[in-house]
This record gives structure tokens, sequence and C-alpha cells, in this order.
């Protein structure tokens, strides 16, 4: 549904000739469909596998975070970009929807989370130690600006909108992935880097397959794979279907034949 939403989505921003059709309840429960299926996918609570993507973010968010404090604050900005998946596994894995069941849903372009390390303690003897540090999550929904800045939300489940750097930096400890063995112990990965450490991979993999009588991580991702793939062209098909389009090969276009290789039949 993700596919059939965006494409429909973009053409309502980019084509004048779209916005009134489909409607806008359509193009909503397009999104509510769209928002169920890549949770299903980038979050499970019984097996946070599916949230890998997540782990190892929080793995470099702890990482900058603590390059600044043993700097002493001479790094203090740290920038990166990333795909919307990574930003649900994240929301699930330190409990957002507990603050808002929107964080359950695909994120707008241009979104943003931001990590505010600080301090209300007196600075003036140099930098504080860890125990007078916390730690703010923001984010905001599509593009920020002086109008609509980010807000402050709740991270673990809690109430409260700024945590101590100890507590933040233990609870990120539970899940986050910070080198590429845990990486491939996680994912079950034997192959190409993951080859020096296909021992313990293989092991663990094998472990958990056992003791849960299911599919290790390795073939189960091989079966996501094409159970993704047969998602992508399941969507491809029915939008071809309901809108008309039929494909058309190279040489007849070049024979004269107008349009583009996906043109509405007439």
């Amino acid at each position: 549904m993700v596919t059939v939403y965006d494409i429909i989505h973009v053409a309502s921003i980019h084509n004048s000739s779209i916005p009134n059709n489909p409607s806008n309840a359509t193009i909503s429960q397009l999104r509510t469909l769209a928002d169920a299926h890549e949770w299903g996918l980038a979050y499970n609570a019984s097996d946070n596998v599916r949230a890998v993507a997540g782990m190892q973010l929080a793995g470099e968010v702890l990482k900058y975070m603590n390059t600044i404090i043993s700097s002493k604050g001479a790094n203090k900005f740290g920038v990166q970009f990333g795909a919307y998946a990574t930003f649900m596994s994240f929301f699930g894995l330190v409990d957002l929807p507990k603050a808002n069941s929107d964080f359950m849903g695909v994120v707008d372009y241009a979104s943003s989370m931001t990590f505010e390390l600080f301090t209300n303690a007196d600075v003036s003897a140099g930098f504080p130690g860890n125990d007078d540090l916390q730690v703010r999550f923001l984010f905001h929904n599509g593009t920020a600006s002086n109008n609509s800045e980010p807000s402050v939300y709740p991270l673990f489940g809690g109430s409260n909108n700024a945590v101590s750097w100890n507590e933040f930096q233990s609870n990120l400890d539970k899940f986050a992935i910070k080198t590429t063995e845990q990486w491939c112990n996680k994912c079950g990965n034997s192959t190409g880097t993951c080859a020096a450490y296909a021992s313990t991979a293989n092991n663990g993999a094998s472990a958990k397959a056992q003791s849960s009588g299911g599919m290790s991580p390795a073939v189960g991702g091989v079966i996501g794979a094409f159970v993704t793939l047969a998602v992508v062209l399941g969507c491809l098909a029915l939008f071809m279907l309901v809108g008309g389009f039929t494909l058309v090969s190279k040489k007849r276009m070049a024979k004269g034949v107008q349009g583009s290789s996906v043109e509405p039949k007439a």
C-alpha cells in the first residue's frame, strides 16, 4: 500500500490535474493502510529484530554523544540523513507511540528528530560531569521552520520531557548496535563483511531457531525479501489495473508508438 499511496501522494503535490481525483478521503484511507503496513515491517514488540535499522541508529547516536562528552564539548553538532523506516523502527524501540499514536505512521518528507544533550548545572568550572547531563528528544513531522518548530516528546514510555544521560545511555544500550559483529549476529548474516564473525553469527541464529522452534533470521530475511518484492509487484499491478495502464515495449516505441513505456489504454 505504501507504493500506491506514495505514487498518488506525490502526484497530488506535483501534478495540477490530480488534486481532486482521487478524493481526500481516498488518499486518507490509502495513508492509513500504508501506515499500518510500514509499521508492521519496521517494528514488532515481540520480535524487535525487525527494528534493526533503529538499533543501528541508536548505536550511532550513543557513539556521537559519547564523543561530545569525551571531547568536553569540542564536538557540538552532528547531522545524519536516512529513510522513514529508520524513524519508525527507532520510534518503536523507545516507546514513542505511548506519547503519541502518530508515531506509528510514516513520517512526511523532510521530517527531523533531534537529540539534545544539555545541563542545568553551573558550568563556570568547566564541562559538567555525566551525572549533571540530560537528554531531550525533539521531533517535527515534515519541514520545520520558525513558525513550526520541533516539539519535545518523552522517551521510554515515561512522562518526563528530559531524562538523565545515564538513563538515556542505559536504555539505548539494551538494543543499540554499535559494531559490525553485533549487526552480523543480530541479522544472522555470515557472508561478505560478516564472514569474519560467521561462527558466532551462525551459532546465535541456530540457537535461537532451535529454542523457538522457528527459522533463523537469515532464512526469515530471505523470505521477507521475496514477500516484499511480491507486495511491490502486486501493488504495481493493482495500480496499472485500476488506472488502465499497459506496458509497451521499447521496440514498439521506436516504431512510432507515442507515450511512455507505461501508457493508458484507449
